[in-house]
């Protein structure tokens, strides 16, 4: 038992079905929940167990446009919820999302609000996709689990490949035959081509075979059969032999016989007629044509006498009836070989060559989610998934099929209880209209039964009027009392519908549609008669009438419309008059759309078909297009100019083109112009040779002068960029020429109509296409149409067992499997009908008819969905019995109303209402602002040996790289003969290199001072157990304890550069390093505070921080200016550059930040060599020279800005102890080597908001 849907306790847990109705906010209510997800709102009942992430909640729909769409949706509705939780909405909000609100305290609002912007700020990574894209990720990102490549490559069309495989069955199985078992082929298929679309249906991964009978075809070797079926030619030959033979002798006697004869079972009602019959038995016994139906009533047993007119009939072996067949026909045993064959040989080149195709998507990874086929693997895969995606949502679950819901139904057990996930089903089984696309409405109901107990509705139309949604509820409730059910799913042995029909509730509409006799009726039939003295409408002549008839009422609806009489408004007054855009025609077929668009177009009525699958090579302007080139590439041709310039798209008139042969002159002139769009053509291409070719002769503007106008400009233009793309990859005018003509002939599938502008124009869309979408009037002019099944469908769908078949024996041979595929197509022809009844926001018009097929005289609406509607499948075999049912059903509501159709006009749309080239829209163009990664050594300093970068370089990637950099500009002071190595004077003897002499002799230069650093970074995330104690070291402390571990790692790294003997002396300096203690004196004005890098906890440290943070605009001399005013006394340095501007990013990495009795430390290590010394006199001047102060200050502004979002009482003062700067090489034994600063608390705040693009 379904129950209405409550948004705010929605159980977020387990498996549940949500079946929304048309109009009723389905994306709306999964947004929501979407959003209930990321806050893990909700009680205990009914709330996930934690607040998850968007990259943890699937949600899968069936198309990309979906998947964006939703993508969007969601989104705004985060953000949306973000700052109604902020309180900082501008619009008063959903009261959804208030009551969403209001289920949090207030002291909780801002974590909420911080949550939501994180969500909506990561959508971009969000798991929101197609069933095919996701399942595509899952088999890279689970290759070892589902036992697939990592470097498959997806195939997006793979009717190559089917192509081929097929033509190698048609080799390998068919060339070897025999001559006379290859006639017997050809008899089936004439070439690979047509078995190949023969099997095209056989061949869907949700197809399981062949069945012929109820029983399932299984051909493994076709040898028998094709003795068989040659055994049954050669019998049939002998019998048509005889007729040949015998004819003279057999047509004098059946003449003599044929006024005795049933005039119905021989067709001899007259002579004429007989003779006509037996004219075809002759075609078939010469072999020019099947054997007549009625052949089986002329053997020596089967004729039929009038009653009391026996008469004896000669024993002519030509009366000696046909043989029958024991199997089923040769056509079929060969699909189901075949399909065999080509299945396993498609698939397994497939994965030869590395690719997959978007079913193989699906197949594979529900083959490892099956443990029957992967075992313990596929149970593994499934929590791996389950554990990645603790939620997923599947959209228009309805349109599912069996692969897709197994994949599903694995990850998410049904068994499964507790709260760690949950699978949500959101869809409509009303609106399952896509069949021929594999989507499978019985998968839908498995899955109903699966989550019985958990089914939710949505019962809300936000789309139509009041009075819409309550003439639909009307119709469809009437259709739920048939015995079978509103849908035909209710069956005889099932106490209650699988698939009901549910009323819903309308939120309404402010506007209402008036029309020149008042406020439009909801639902309008306009019933079609047939003429006086018959009961039914053929369906020629009911689709012309219906279009006539819908062309008419629009036109006259327009025509009011700018007389201020037919539009939106409220209380009777007319706000919006009605435009074209407003009104859509829904249609079943292109050739239904075609007959509109031609009754529209005699009226001067634009209109477009939203559902065109049309090439733009079978327009006429392809044609006309192929004689504009041919005359452009050789102007002097006055054949060729001649045909190009009457062409129907130029359409200049016959006298003019007269005027032009009389006249030499003007011949001539014509002549040059074509000459000039040679020269265009070679110049500047055909694109622009074309674009002046139409405003010579001004075709834009005519061209929209008509009524097609519009579709005609939209073919050239796109023809003409489908010429200059294609002339990229040609050589020639001639080749461009060529390959226009080859696609004529082709008619390339693949560039089909492009949709012309659809602004000011009726709309006709098929019924399929219009799902998800909504018109304020919708006109069905054809409803009481259907597609029915008749003897001459080869195969059917048949259902055993759950699984799907194709039945393939005949009407009466198999008529269980015929019934149930007429269920089926009744089925789904009333969702369809469901579909098109709520498309419409305020008013819904019927073209209906007691219609009839073939030679039947009665009416045979009841095969139908609408006749359906009507009387529940039962026959209505008269026009009267047909208007009775018609008035019962308008009866049932006030805004249903049955009425006669309008009259047919001719009456012409104006002129002034055609569409009119507008003027062109200028391009103004800015150019776009320099945007880059910049870091410290990318600012440039004037008169500095060390000029660095430019301003469109970009940051190192890496730390080492920015160590490279630095390295690069501290140049030493001695040059050696070797570049790895640069020594002040001669190494002496290395048994006397000591911790304390070995910087005096240690390389200088960027490869040494890396080295440095990367054993420094060593040392900071090394760990060590304590042998005696079993105290485990980290970080610096570790380093210096563990002294085999240090020489070692030292000795190895020393031999790689040919330093061996440092290796020792570098193990000592090192250790005293790390434990040497510091006095930071500058930092406080209390005590000063001192401390050793080996005292240090890990969690004190932070080796190699990278930062990145926003730089708007900061002119890097103002920055320096700032910098140099506040920092070392204001003292002389060298000048960042005036012209220089960061815009972008400020990227770095910090080599060591510590914290000390509360405060934290920036620390760069240095491996300058400096002439003068390291006393403090000496660092001051070299941190002026090469500019450290800026980089320091920089590094304390990005610790500035983390600290100030961390910690929640952060002050300057208290907080940031400053920049200690570590030149390696001074002696630790005077003090030298240390220098240390912190600028003023106003510096790095004007830094901040010089960098924000604020006043500093």
């Amino acid at each position: 038992m379904s129950q209405p849907l409550d948004l705010m306790h929605f159980p977020l847990h387990g498996r549940s079905l949500i079946e929304a109705s048309a109009g009723t906010g389905k994306t709306f209510t999964l947004a929501l929940l979407y959003t209930r997800l990321i806050l893990g709102q909700g009680e205990a009942d009914s709330a996930f167990v934690r607040p998850l992430t968007p990259r943890e909640i699937l949600v899968v729909t069936f198309t990309d446009a979906a998947a964006e769409e939703l993508r969007d949706r969601i989104r705004a509705r985060l953000v949306e919820a973000a700052a109604l939780f902020r309180e900082s909405a501008a619009t008063t909000p959903d009261p959804a999302l208030l009551q969403l609100r209001a289920s949090y305290p207030q002291e909780q609002w801002p974590t909420c609000a911080w949550r939501l912007q994180v969500a909506a700020e990561g959508m971009d990574e969000a798991s929101i996709a197609t069933i095919h894209s996701w399942c595509n990720r899952m088999l890279v990102e689970h290759a070892f689990d589902t036992r697939g490549l990592f470097d498959r490559q997806l195939v997006t069309d793979t009717r190559e490949l089917l192509d081929s495989v097929v033509e190698d069955y048609w080799r390998v199985h068919f060339y070897p035959l025999p001559e006379h078992q290859a006639r017997l082929i050809s008899d089936c298929f004439s070439h690979p081509g047509a078995l190949k679309d023969a099997l095209q249906d056989l061949l869907k991964p949700t197809c399981h075979g062949l069945t012929h009978q109820g029983e399932i075809l299984q051909v493994d070797d076709l040898q028998p059969h094709l003795l068989a079926a040659q055994q049954l030619q050669d019998q049939e030959a002998a019998i048509r032999q005889h007729w040949c033979r015998d004819w003279d002798a057999i047509v004098e006697h059946l003449l003599a016989l044929r006024p005795a004869l049933n005039a119905t079972k021989h067709d001899s009602k007259d002579e004429a007629a007989f003779l006509k019959l037996l004219q075809q038995i002759r075609d078939w016994a010469e072999g020019r044509g099947a054997a007549p139906n009625k052949l089986k009533n002329f053997v020596l047993d089967g004729f039929v006498f009038k009653k009391g007119q026996e008469q004896a009939v000669q024993p002519f072996p030509a009366f000696t009836p046909l043989p029958e067949a024991t199997s089923p026909p040769l056509a079929n045993l060969l699909l189901a070989h075949a399909r065999q064959w080509v299945l396993h040989t498609f698939r397994q080149r497939l994965q030869r060559q590395a690719e997959m195709g978007f079913d193989d998507l699906l197949i594979q990874l529900e083959q490892a989610l099956d443990p029957a086929h992967a075992g313990a693997h596929a149970t593994r895969l499934a929590t791996l998934l389950r554990q990645a995606f603790p939620v997923a949502m599947i959209d228009e679950f309805q349109d599912t099929d069996p692969i897709q819901y197994r994949i599903f139904d694995a990850i998410y057990p049904q068994q499964q209880t507790d709260k760690t996930s949950a699978l949500v089903l959101i869809g409509d089984p009303k609106q399952a209209i896509y069949s021929f696309r594999g989507a499978d409405i019985h998968t839908y109901l498995l899955a109903r039964q699966a989550t019985d107990g958990r089914h939710f509705t949505l019962t809300r139309n936000f789309r139509s009027t009041e009075a819409m949604v309550a003439a639909c509820n009307a119709l469809f409730s009437h259709a739920e009392h048939h015995p079978r059910g509103a849908f035909c799913f209710r069956t005889d042995e099932q106490s209650h519908n699988p698939m009901p029909f549910v009323a819903v509730a309308a939120q309404g509409r402010k506007e209402a549609l008036y029309l020149p006799d008042g406020a439009a009726t909801a639902v309008t039939l306009w019933p079609f008669s047939p003429e006086p003295g018959e009961e039914r409408l053929g369906t020629p002549a009911y689709r012309k009438l219906a279009a006539a008839t819908a062309a008419s009422q629009i036109s006259s609806w327009l025509l009011a419309a700018r007389e201020g009489k037919a539009g939106f408004g409220q209380q009777g007054q007319i706000e919006q008059p009605l435009q074209a855009a407003d009104i859509a025609l829904l249609v079943r077929t292109g050739k239904e759309a075609r007959l509109l668009k031609q009754e529209l177009a005699r009226r001067g009525i634009a209109s477009v078909y939203l559902s065109d699958r049309d090439s733009v090579f079978a327009s006429r302007e392809a044609a006309d297009l192929l004689h504009w080139l041919r005359a452009c590439a050789e102007p002097t041709d006055d054949r060729l100019v001649r045909a190009a310039l009457g062409t129907n798209t130029l359409a200049l008139p016959l006298q003019q083109l007269a005027d032009w042969q009389q006249d030499e002159l003007d011949w001539e002139r014509q002549m040059q112009r074509f000459q000039r769009l040679h020269q265009s053509w070679q110049k500047q291409g055909v694109l622009v040779m074309l674009r002046q070719l139409m405003e010579t002769w001004q075709l834009p503007a005519r061209l929209l002068a008509q009524s097609q106008g519009e579709r005609q400009l939209t073919n050239l233009l796109h023809l003409s960029e489908w010429l200059q793309q294609a002339a990229s990859q040609l050589d020639g005018e001639q080749a461009l020429i060529r390959h226009l003509a080859e696609h004529l002939d082709s008619r390339d599938e693949q560039q089909i109509l492009r949709l012309e502008s659809d602004a000011r124009l009726v709309r006709i869309i098929t019924i399929h296409k219009s799902k998800g979408l909504e018109y304020p009037l919708v006109l069905l002019p054809f409803i009481s149409g259907w597609r029915e099944l008749d003897g001459n469908t080869p195969q059917v769908p048949w259902r055993i067992q759950q699984q799907l078949y194709l039945e393939v024996a005949g009407k009466n041979a198999c008529p269980e499997a015929w019934q149930q595929a007429n269920q089926e197509r009744i089925s789904e022809d009333l969702r369809l009908l469901y579909v098109a009844l709520t498309r419409a926001r305020h008013a819904l018009w019927l073209g209906v008819a007691p219609l009839a097929t073939g030679n039947a005289r009665k009416p045979v609406i009841e095969r139908s969905a609408l006749g359906y509607l009507l009387n529940g499948g039962q026959p209505l075999d008269s026009h009267q019995a047909f208007m009775a049912a018609l008035q019962a059903l308008a009866d049932l509501h006030p805004q249903i109303q049955l009425t006669p159709p309008p009259p047919i006009t001719d009456q012409q749309l104006p002129a002034s209402d055609t569409i009119t080239l507008e003027a062109a829209r200028s391009l103004t163009l800015q150019r776009p602002e320099a945007w880059w990664i910049a870091s410290y050594s990318a600012i440039r300093l004037v008169d500095a040996e060390d000029s660095r970068g430019s301003e469109t370089g970009s940051a190192p990637e890496t730390r080492l790289q920015q160590k490279a950099v630095e390295h690069f500009h501290e140049k030493p002071t001695a040059t050696a003969s070797t570049p790895s190595a640069v020594m002040s004077s001669p190494p002496p003897d290395p048994s006397q290199l000591t911790a304390d002499n070995l910087m005096q002799y240690f390389p200088a230069g960027s490869q040494w001072g890396t080295f440095l650093h990367q054993l420094l970074e060593w040392a900071a995330v090394h760990q060590y157990q304590q042998p005696e104690t079993g105290q485990l070291l980290q970080g610096f402390a570790a380093a210096a304890a563990d002294h085999p571990t240090r020489l070692q790692v030292l000795q190895q790294r020393c031999e790689l550069l040919d330093i061996g003997a440092y290796a020792e002396p570098l193990s000592q300096w090192l250790q005293q390093t790390l434990t040497r203690q510091w006095q930071l004196p500058c930092f406080a004005n209390d005590a000063a505070p001192a401390f050793s890098l080996s005292g240090l906890q890990p969690h004190q440290l932070a080796v190699e921080m990278e930062f990145l943070f926003e730089a708007h605009q900061v002119n890097a001399a103002r920055l320096d200016r700032l910098v140099c005013s506040q920092t070392l006394d204001a003292a002389v340095r060298p000048q960042a550059s005036s012209e220089q501007q960061l815009n972008g990013l400020l990227k770095g990495f910090i080599d060591l930040v510590i914290e000390h009795q509360g405060r934290y430390y920036v620390i760069d290590w240095k491996s300058n060599r400096l002439d003068a010394g390291y006393s403090p006199a000496a660092l001051r001047e070299a941190i002026l020279h090469k500019r450290y102060d800026l980089q320091y200050v920089l590094y304390l502004l990005a610790l500035h800005r983390q600290l100030k979002a961390r910690l929640p009482d952060y002050d300057y003062d208290r907080h940031l102890g400053g920049a200690i700067y570590v030149f390696l090489r001074g002696d630790p034994a005077q003090g030298d080597g240390l220098f240390m600063d912190r600028p003023p608390k106003s510096l790095i705040e004007s830094l901040d908001r010089l960098f924000r693009g604020e006043s500093p």
